[in-house]
């Protein structure tokens, strides 16, 4: 009896964003309004991802691929608080974006911002800013928070309040334009 002739296995087409996905998993990507380049507006980000090593920085060419790609995100904004006393506390609002880019979250900063400063007295607030987390099945990570919150000092408010100024002027140029 003549053997029947198998066809050969076909693969999964490959699929670059999948991967990446799986890939960048666990990667952390934050920023301080206060952390800026000296006479520059932009701000510097940190991203870190975790392989078997533990948490290792991303290049910043790598990182700004990271916020190119759709993703699943844990996004937070908050503000670090001081008493003056030595009480620190984090005031945050949480987010869960998923299948989209980090660089679209702009416009919901404003709106986190604005609501995690709402619910603080503004001689409170040391520095605001935002710290990001990607997930691949479970969006749960309650240490994302208190990711390098650094150092309460009043140079650092005063920094903020400067800055928080500029931030205002700015908005409000950006909303009279819409």
């Amino acid at each position: 009896m003549p053997r029947k002739q198998q066809k050969p296995r076909q693969r999964k087409a490959h699929c670059g964003q999948k991967r990446a996905q799986r890939f960048f998993g666990r990667t952390r990507i934050w920023t301080w309004e206060t952390d800026r380049e000296v006479g520059s507006a932009s701000q510097n980000a940190v991203a870190v991802t975790r392989t078997i090593k533990g948490w290792e920085p991303l290049e910043p060419k790598v990182a700004n691929a990271v916020t190119r790609h759709r993703n699943s995100w844990i996004v937070c904004v908050r503000a670090l608080c001081w008493d003056g006393a030595g009480t620190e506390w984090v005031e945050e609002e949480v987010r869960i974006m998923e299948n989209q880019r980090l660089s679209e979250f702009n416009d919901l900063y404003h709106e986190l911002r604005a609501l995690v400063l709402q619910s603080q007295r503004y001689d409170q607030v040391v520095d605001v800013g935002w710290i990001a987390g990607t997930w691949l099945k479970d969006p749960k990570d309650e240490e994302l928070t208190l990711v390098d919150l650094g150092a309460s000092s009043k140079a650092r408010q005063l920094l903020w309040r400067q800055v928080d100024h500029d931030y205002q002027e700015e908005r409000k140029k950006e909303l009279a334009a819409a």
